[in-house]
């Protein structure tokens, strides 16, 4: 019999508005010291995905919501062919939701976010990696508690939408003004240019704690203080530099699905001329420390679940509860941001792992009103900052290394995949 499943709360927007410019699909990868055995490859995945069947669906349409149903047939490793964090294939026939993915030393899952965010997605990228290196033989053991099988799927707990276990109804904050948006040209043929910068972690955290801040916002000043600088020609409304940023909700409410359950926060500031890094960060540190509270948080997940909770829309067919997604998604959430910051924090793994792996990357599609998305992730010491985008100019990104490399007094090592540098 097969297995079907509702979309949790935030798998429902998706959906609605994935399109070739939102692709709506994200990367986590980890480069081995060794080159990949696809054939090995297969055989983990083919064991991994038992203990995920979560991520062996396909996306159907119900009358009022659309849902998951298990596939029938696996899901097979491939070699990376397109551009990272590419639009996945809706068909039943032959389109996945996952895609396992090679390249030289790295492995990479590509994952249409309506089935889990960064956290759920990690998990199963750590069990995907610790299998693959037990079937080449290499003496691994678990004793930091992966999600492995043979252990079966816990549904109630794993596959629970913990927005509804957590909702309470509170007043949603008041919506933010328009932000500034960055200006460009997109890439023809449309593709995602990555570029990753990396640097000790270790280091870069020490700068950030000398400043009596976390690395995340750190980071995010710098950011702003890069967009501002690029951007100032352009920004003619003096409009609000905004970063959004997901939360990841399993360290706040006690849940341990493998669902989407995070939370988006945005960080503002409308920069005046003269204003100082320290000034910018002393605003940002402040409305992080008071956005990331549990009572805020809460808030945050009313005023997200408002529409869905509302009688009325509950009972709207399918077609017109897209077009409502995608008017509130296009005026109320890609409005009100500049680009996207996620950090993914430091990647802890089985000891006897640490030595097969030599990196970690995060990779956070682009979308048509927020062209430049940057993802952070670290492992083993070594911090990786992702930028994808979907415009020529690098101006931002470029920006925001220089200014990382002079007020941290670090060197980083920048590579990129050169989409579309040679049009």
């Amino acid at each position: 019999m097969e297995e079907w499943y509702k979309l949790d709360h935030a798998g429902k927007l998706f959906p609605a508005v994935a399109g070739k410019e939102n692709s709506s699909t994200y990367r986590l990868s980890m480069m081995l010291t060794s080159q990949v055995k696809p054939s090995v490859l297969q055989d983990a995945l083919d064991s991994v995905m038992k203990r995920f069947p979560l991520l062996n669906v396909e996306l159907r349409n119900g009358l009022f919501w659309k849902f998951l149903r298990e596939k029938e047939t696996r899901l097979i490793v491939e070699p990376e062919a397109a551009y990272p964090c590419s639009p996945v294939n809706f068909s039943h026939e032959s389109g996945s939701l996952v895609r396992v993915l090679y390249y030289g030393n790295k492995i990479s899952v590509e994952i249409f976010h309506a089935l889990t965010d960064g956290g759920g997605a990690l998990e199963f990228l750590k069990t995907l990696v610790f299998q693959y290196l037990s079937l080449l033989g290499e003496d691994v053991e678990d004793k930091e508690g992966l999600i492995l099988p043979p252990a079966s799927f816990a549904r109630y707990a794993e596959a629970q939408d913990s927005f509804q276990a957590h909702y309470t109804s509170t007043t949603p904050e008041a919506r933010m003004p328009d932000a500034l948006q960055i200006p460009g040209t997109r890439f023809s043929p449309y593709g995602h240019n990555v570029i990753h910068g990396m640097v000790h972690a270790s280091r870069l955290n020490a700068v950030a704690k000398q400043k009596g801040v976390t690395l995340t916002a750190y980071l995010t000043a710098i950011m702003i203080m890069a967009v501002y600088e690029t951007t100032l020609p352009f920004n003619n409304e003096n409009r609000p530099i905004v970063i959004s940023m997901p939360v990841n909700l399993r360290k706040i409410f006690p849940s341990s699905s493998l669902r989407n359950f995070f939370a988006v926060i945005n960080i503002g500031v409308q920069l005046k001329e003269g204003m100082t890094f320290e000034q910018v960060l002393e605003i940002v540190h402040a409305q992080m420390k008071e956005k990331t509270t549990k009572s805020y948080l809460s808030q945050t997940m009313a005023g997200s679940m408002k529409y869905e909770k509302n009688l009325f829309s509950r009972f709207t067919p399918l077609k017109l509860k897209d077009l409502a997604i995608r008017f509130g998604f296009d005026h109320y959430g890609e409005d009100a941001k500049t680009l996207t910051l996620t950090n993914l924090g430091r990647v802890d793994i089985p000891a006897s792992m640490a030595s097969h792996i030599k990196a970690m990357e995060t990779t956070m599609y682009p979308t048509a009103k927020s062209p430049i998305n940057c993802a952070v992730s670290s492992i083993n010491d070594q911090l990786t900052i992702t930028f994808a985008r979907n415009i020529v100019e690098s101006d931002v990104i470029m920006r925001f290394f220089r200014q990382l490399a002079n007020l941290s007094e670090l060197d980083i090592m920048i590579v990129s995949n050169d989409w579309g540098m040679g049009a």
